[in-house]
Formats: structure tokens, C-alpha cells, sequence
């Protein structure tokens, strides 16, 4: 379970960057994996010392900090494709490709007096 999440995480990341994109995008992903393992750890480190007997849960604080590291590498891919097409074309004719991202819309219709929420993926953006 666990290598198919980090197999799933890294193919999603590598999909993403490409170019000097991956640079940003690398940096940013270590960044936010980094403070992601930081802060799992002192949550860990927190929830250890509210125990009855905390010298018996000291795993807490590995365990936060991987689960940390995890949350952030999603959350830096995450932020990473939030507004990516699958494959964007620039004016100088290079391509990036990259993660396709559900957008929600809500429209009113009036024939209907009724919200309908419209949902819809970029697959090519092309910049004039």
C-alpha cells in the first residue's frame, strides 16, 4: 500500500513538471514536504505527551513526521497543477504537459429556476 502511494505520488509530480516548470515545481513540493514533516512531528510530539505513559508512545513522532511528509508532497502537487491544462502550448511553440484539473461551476438556469453546477477539464491551452 504504501509503495503504490508513493508510486502514485511520484508519477503525478514527474507528470506535472517538465522543463523549467519542474524546477518551481520541485522546490516548492520539497518545501511544502519538508514543513509538512516538521509539523507532523511536533504534532506527534504533542499527542505523545498527552498519553497516560509517554515514554511508550515515542513512535509518534516518526509516525507524524512521515504522515507530515506525505500531506505536504500531496499538498505541494496539489498546488503545483491547481491551474494546469493536460497540455499547455506557449507563443515560442514549446509544450508543457501536466495534470488536468476539475473545475466546478455553479450557473443559474432560468428556464428551469434551478443551480446546476457545471464541471468541466482543460486538455489543451493554447497562449497567443
Amino acid at each position: 500500500m504504501k509503495k503504490t502511494i508513493a508510486l502514485c505520488l511520484i508519477v503525478a509530480f514527474f507528470a506535472s513538471a517538465t522543463g523549467a516548470f519542474a524546477e518551481d515545481a520541485m522546490q516548492r513540493t520539497l518545501r511544502d514536504s519538508v514543513y509538512g514533516g516538521l509539523i507532523g512531528g511536533l504534532l506527534g510530539t504533542a499527542v505523545m505527551f498527552l498519553t497516560d505513559e509517554p515514554d511508550d508512545h515515542i513512535d509518534y513522532i516518526p509516525t507524524g513526521a512521515a504522515i507530515g511528509v506525505l500531506v505536504g508532497a500531496a499538498y505541494g502537487i496539489g498546488r503545483t497543477v491547481q491551474d494546469s491544462s493536460f497540455a499547455e502550448v506557449e507563443k515560442d511553440g514549446t509544450v508543457r504537459l501536466g495534470l488536468p484539473v476539475v473545475r466546478s461551476q455553479k450557473v443559474y438556469d432560468e428556464k428551469l429556476d434551478l443551480v446546476e453546477t457545471i464541471e468541466s477539464i482543460d486538455l489543451v491551452r493554447i497562449k497567443f
